[in-house]
């Protein structure tokens, strides 16, 4: 725990805090975005000109206006869904679901990278590991000590982007007029406690993803560009025909619950993850979804082991 203790301090430096604020105005510059997309999807349009349909002012004019405004009242019911779902959204206790699949797809990947980066990668572009090895001559346990809290500071990053939605959410919801949220604070509290939970084991694989690449690399920039590639080239084999869904990738959102399709476009996205993938097949069920979870579980493990295996054996004295 000491060695854990001495680990997390390393935290408090510029890097991890311009993280943590980079997040959190990524996050609030979002909901702003999405309640002023919400606002337009819950307002009726407005019928449009006869020089705007490029008609003459006779009849044909009228009754293409006739249908627009027809066609226009028949979608409103589902844009002004979209509206109330985007306020539960942007609710104080809604936030926590909207930071979760944030950090839990590619803005996470980033935040992860670049703290894996300067907390481990770092060690060797510092020439600092050295030090610590002869503080602590036990590998294993100075590396668990480093992937153990740079998932905690992940984790304190996530909690932050929730806080700070909690507290622009409601003023973006206010600001825009968006109608009232139909879910109650209970509902909204289980669903981002649920996701905040999820997004716990994804981010425990992209730590240790980003301690294999930082051991590896021995270097920040490299870390960085590790993970990048990684992810994005998992991201590509999702899409292939007949390999998505044995992927990585795939496991995250079916885990996640990220929408799919057309889901996963809405006034204010709850992930970058989805949209890059293919939506194949049907909706995977619990079983299916429990076993991808401890797929990602196993290859959470094994990254550990891998890196633990290749930092045993490299040499520090360099």
């Amino acid at each position: 725990m000491r060695l854990l203790h001495a680990e997390l301090r390393k935290f408090n430096r510029p890097l991890f805090w311009f993280a943590t604020l980079g997040f959190a105005l990524f996050a609030v510059v979002l909901a702003v975005g999405g309640a002023s997309n919400a606002k337009q999807y819950a307002q009726l349009a407005p019928v449009p000109s006869c020089s705007a349909l490029h008609l003459p002012a006779n009849l044909s004019c009228a009754e293409a206006q006739r249908t627009a405004k027809a066609r226009d009242a028949e979608t409103h019911p589902a844009r002004f869904a979209a509206a109330v779902h985007t306020a539960e959204q942007l609710n104080p206790l809604g936030g926590g679901a909207q930071s979760a699949g944030l950090m839990a797809s590619l803005p996470g990947v980033l935040v992860v990278s670049l703290l894996a980066g300067g907390h481990v990668g770092g060690e060797w572009s510092g020439h600092t590991i050295k030090s610590l090895l002869t503080q602590c001559g036990w590998r294993r346990r100075v590396l668990a000590a480093k992937a153990a809290s740079l998932w905690l500071a992940s984790v304190g990053v996530m909690a932050a982007g929730w806080a700070a939605l909690a507290v622009a959410g409601p003023l973006a919801v206010h600001w825009d007029g968006l109608p009232a949220a139909h879910q109650s604070l209970a509902s909204a509290l289980e669903h981002s406690s649920g996701q905040f939970a999820r997004a716990l084991l994804v981010l425990a694989l992209f730590a240790e993803v980003g301690v294999l690449a930082s051991v590896l690399t021995r270097s920040a920039i490299g870390t960085l560009g590790t993970c990048a590639g990684v992810f994005v080239g998992v991201l590509a084999t999702a899409s292939l025909q007949g390999l998505g869904r044995w992927t990585p990738a795939t496991w995250v959102q079916d885990w996640m619950g990220f929408g799919v399709g057309r889901a996963s476009i809405t006034a204010l996205p709850d992930n970058f993850w989805s949209r890059f993938i293919a939506a194949t097949g049907a909706e995977p069920s619990h079983l299916v979804t429990r076993l991808e979870a401890g797929a990602l579980a196993g290859l959470t493990v094994a990254c550990a082991w891998g890196a633990s295996t290749v930092f045993r054996r490299s040499d520090v004295t360099g």
